[in-house]
């Protein structure tokens, strides 16, 4: 019973990797599709980019929610780089290749999610029940 809410958090923080990841494949799935559609359309960024950053990203993210998931050792570690790197790359695009003025004043609201991402993967991934489930192997009983 001690460790029930733990594997819940667990649980809720592989479903919102999950949700991210299939989105950024989603959005993979999208930029090909228009890449097809609009070949020609001017972008801040190449169509190939989009394609790349989409499919890696749901990848990653959706490995690090199976591994949660599954309780594997490695998956908490895994979790905080990807998380983490992951804000990184979109704080990196959003400086180098926003382009209009809805996207500038549209930051405070981005960093404030950002922050809140971070923190609720941070702190779940560190609570003392979730740190024990993940350092047990998984082949113990």
């Amino acid at each position: 019973m001690s460790l029930w809410i733990p594997r819940q958090l667990l649980r809720g923080i592989a479903l919102l990797l999950a949700l991210i990841g299939l989105g950024n494949l989603g959005r993979a799935a999208m930029a090909l599709h228009y890449a097809y559609l609009l070949p020609d359309l001017p972008l801040t960024v190449p169509w190939a980019y989009l394609i790349g950053i989409g499919a890696f990203w749901g990848s990653m993210m959706l490995a690090c929610a199976v591994g949660l998931a599954r309780q594997r050792p490695w998956s908490g570690k895994a979790t905080l780089a990807v998380a983490t790197l992951y804000q990184v790359h979109v704080w990196l695009n959003h400086l180098f290749f926003d382009a209009s003025d809805y996207a500038r004043q549209t930051r405070p609201r981005d960093l404030a999610l950002s922050a809140l991402f971070l923190a609720v993967v941070w702190g779940t991934l560190h609570l003392p029940g979730v740190r024990r489930i993940l350092e047990t192997s998984y082949k113990d009983p």
